[in-house]
């Protein structure tokens, strides 16, 4: 066993956004990949203790606090000091300033500098003073794409030469085995047509409770490129998964006639949502910016068809496998919406692309870099009889 021991910021955990997918499952892969090294997982609430449990390395450590920033810069470095740690990680933007212990964490995303509209300015000024500061901070840093590193260069002066692409994957649940029965239920359960358009939907700010909605889901036109496609001959209802959507609508002016043919499910547990990828006739998704679009890989391991952004890493996540389309652009959705769901040929052409790209991107591969960048700052160290051997 080596006596080498990581801290893990586990709050975002909680949060069943991509954030929180993202960061359990990077740390499932993590933890059977690296069983030698002992992990202590710090969490603000109870909610996520128990998701460990199956290894023998990881403990969980339940620490409240009243504020994310205090708990950020006083209890957690306590808790790294209190087990001795050797590294402290988190999955998203933030570590201990106050620590001489060192500190990796992994960039998550441009939008506050591409699309600063999307956000209130108190978190703009926010992410402007503090992200610099946290980049500086840490022994490195990881990225989930190029095209995060390729923003950051371009709007800030974060130095993303000590950054390394790390990517996201996508869970074994999402495969394009179908279990009919399971997928009868499920279609039932959630009043699902026959074929349809699959979208998921953002309006928001999931994390982050008080503020505004989000516009960067681009729901808005999104819709009007759907009610497009249907006035041009389209004939495939749409399926909306995510929370408060029809609400978010209806405040902005669409009718219930412009809603007719729209399926609103609400929230889907990504335990659950591959069902949907498996049985929609495409995926469409029209966010104004991803930092990767971890929807985007689901869809094609699913082998679903995907009808993606042109914008930030959408075209580098989907490497060649999806339709791009630009997100402003209402006509050239509803004219790939008509082209991907009127052609079999096509679908399955960019059905297998997609499950092809979908197998270059796994979460083993982005726990491999991480552990990669946590062996050069803390290499493991191994007892063997009276001696420890570094490796």
């Amino acid at each position: 066993m080596s006596n080498r021991t990581i801290g893990v910021m586990g709050r975002q955990l909680d949060q069943d956004d991509g954030l929180g997918v993202y960061a359990l499952n990077l740390l499932r892969e993590l933890f059977r990949l690296d069983p030698s090294t002992k992990y202590v997982v710090f969490l603000d609430t109870p909610k996520s203790a128990r998701l460990f449990d199956e290894f023998p390395n990881v403990r969980t450590h339940v620490a409240p606090a009243r504020f994310k920033l205090y708990w950020d810069q006083v209890v957690v470095p306590r808790l790294a000091r209190q087990y001795d740690v050797d590294l402290i990680f988190h999955a998203k933007f933030s570590v201990p300033l106050f620590t001489r212990r060192p500190c990796v964490f992994v960039q998550q995303g441009s939008d506050w500098y591409v699309n600063p509209q999307n956000y209130p300015w108190w978190d703009n000024a926010y992410i402007r003073l503090m992200l610099p500061i946290y980049s500086w901070k840490a022994t490195r840093t990881l990225a989930i794409s190029q095209a995060t590193l390729d923003d950051l260069a371009r709007y800030t002066c974060i130095n993303v030469k000590r950054s390394v692409v790390s990517y996201a994957g996508v869970g074994a649940n999402f495969t394009p085995e179908r279990d009919e029965s399971a997928l009868a239920a499920f279609r039932a359960e959630y009043h699902l047509p026959e074929r349809f358009i699959l979208t998921v939907a953002r309006t928001l700010h999931i994390a982050h409770k008080g503020m505004p909605e989000y516009p960067g889901g681009n729901n808005e036109r999104l819709l009007r490129a759907y009610l497009r496609y249907r006035k041009e001959g389209g004939t495939l209802p749409l399926v909306v998964v995510g929370k408060q959507v029809y609400e978010y609508l209806r405040a902005r002016g669409f009718s219930g006639a412009d809603l007719a043919h729209v399926v609103f499910t609400g929230f889907i547990p990504n335990s659950r949502i591959h069902m949907a990828f498996q049985l929609a006739e495409c995926f469409l998704l029209a966010t104004l910016c991803e930092s990767f679009g971890i929807p985007i890989v689901e869809a094609f391991a699913c082998g679903c068809p995907a009808i993606v952004p042109s914008t930030c890493a959408s075209p580098e996540i989907a490497g060649g496998a999806a339709r791009l389309v630009n997100p402003l652009d209402e006509a050239a959705i509803a004219t790939a919406l008509a082209e991907v769901t009127g052609s079999a040929k096509l679908r399955a052409e960019m059905r297998e692309r997609g499950l092809q790209r979908a197998r270059a991107l796994s979460w083993k591969d982005t726990a491999r870099r991480t552990l990669e960048v946590f062996n050069e700052i803390v290499p493991t160290r191994v007892t063997v009889g009276s001696e420890v051997v570094t490796s």
